[in-house]
């Protein structure tokens, strides 16, 4: 393995802001997602002068993983700390290191809710994971780039229907 992923100390004191990546693959079994042995989801501390999209590259590069989308999914408020949420779609990732990540079949979560005016009062990854496909499926229906880029992902991703597609239904 590389250097430190990233060079911004995590402390609670320090840090508020902390990066969440989800690297999504599609292999021969379906969707899979990766995260450390050790850990709920991939994290890193964020800078406030960080370009989050570039951190992302960088993390994955470090493992080595190779990006094919990236996308901010989401933010949330967790333990006095702000988590904001990238989705990499990722080529299926050849030798890694032992014990670094794991590979975890994606499996269908419902979303988290909260009130009109507030948030849910938990959010597992499975919910987070939901809810960037579904931003997924509805960048390969409507934005060129991740159309093309996600060309082979298009059938697998259209179970993942967006909630406003659901409402034309």
């Amino acid at each position: 393995m590389g250097a430190p992923v990233s060079s911004v100390r995590w402390s609670p004191q320090f840090v508020a802001q902390m990066l969440e990546v989800l690297p999504v693959g599609l292999g021969d079994d379906g969707l899979f997602w990766m995260k450390p042995l050790h850990a709920e989801a991939l994290r890193v501390g964020l800078a406030p002068s960080s370009r989050p999209a570039d951190v992302v590259l960088d993390l994955l590069k470090w493992y080595p993983l190779t990006a094919i989308v990236v996308h901010s999914t989401s933010w949330r408020h967790e333990d006095r700390r702000i988590v904001l949420t990238y989705v990499a779609a990722i080529e299926p990732p050849g030798d890694l290191a032992a014990d670094s990540l794991v590979t975890v079949p994606v499996r269908r979560a419902e979303l988290a809710r909260g009130g009109a005016t507030s948030a849910p009062a938990a959010i597992a990854v499975d919910a987070v994971i939901e809810h960037a496909l579904r931003h997924l499926s509805w960048l390969v229906r409507e934005d060129p780039a991740v159309t093309q880029a996600l060309d082979g992902w298009k059938q697998t991703l259209a179970d993942f229907e967006p909630e406003p597609f659901r409402a034309l239904a």
